[in-house]
């Protein structure tokens, strides 16, 4: 059954109006579209790592996930249009459960995308996956997508202290986490 799912999670997975297109299987256009937005400023500044990532970087991480079977990125198409980046990291199977990360299209600003990719990130866990608790760690003072995952009934679960440097002072990072509401206990 593990390998199924991986070899599901390498694919490309289609439901409802979404097609998420795993970065392993993007075009070259994709894969450059996606190293623009993760350069954008409104994108890095709420990464860990915020440095500008250059395109043999990016073609080196992406080789990367080709043998991965905890990490798996999206690019995600909303009625055919690409709006955002969907990601499912530290992914462990036998638990049933993962982080997820995810960033709309900055250049674009798609009403709703953010939403869009939130309610996907939900119905693969859960519904796809079934996993049973769905975790994402946020830069404290990020307080749009911390209001973005509370309204999906996401719920603080711990801080990492002083975890990045940012802005020439430590931060916070705030740990969340939402179990699985289709499981009957």
């Amino acid at each position: 059954m593990m390998e199924e799912t991986i070899k599901k999670l390498r694919g490309n997975i289609q439901f409802d109006q979404i097609l998420l297109k795993n970065f392993i299987n993007l075009t070259a256009e994709e894969k450059e579209c996606v190293r623009r937005w993760r350069n954008h400023l409104e994108v890095r500044k709420w990464m860990y790592n915020d440095h500008e990532i250059r395109p043999e970087e990016h073609e080196a991480f992406i080789k990367s996930l080709k043998d991965s079977r905890k990490d798996f990125y999206y690019l995600v198409f909303h009625e055919e249009k690409p709006i955002g980046v969907l990601t499912f990291t530290r992914l462990d199977l036998r638990n049933r459960n993962a982080y997820f990360g995810l960033y709309a299209d900055p250049e674009e600003k798609v009403p709703g995308a953010g939403l869009i990719l939130e309610k996907t990130a939900i119905k693969l866990a859960f519904e796809i996956l079934k996993l049973h608790t769905l975790k994402l760690e946020v830069i404290e003072d990020n307080l749009r997508a911390i209001n973005l995952y509370r309204n999906a009934g996401f719920k603080e679960e711990g801080r990492l202290k002083e975890f990045v440097f940012k802005d020439g002072t430590w931060k916070d990072v705030i740990v969340m986490g939402m179990i699985n509401p289709y499981e009957k206990p």
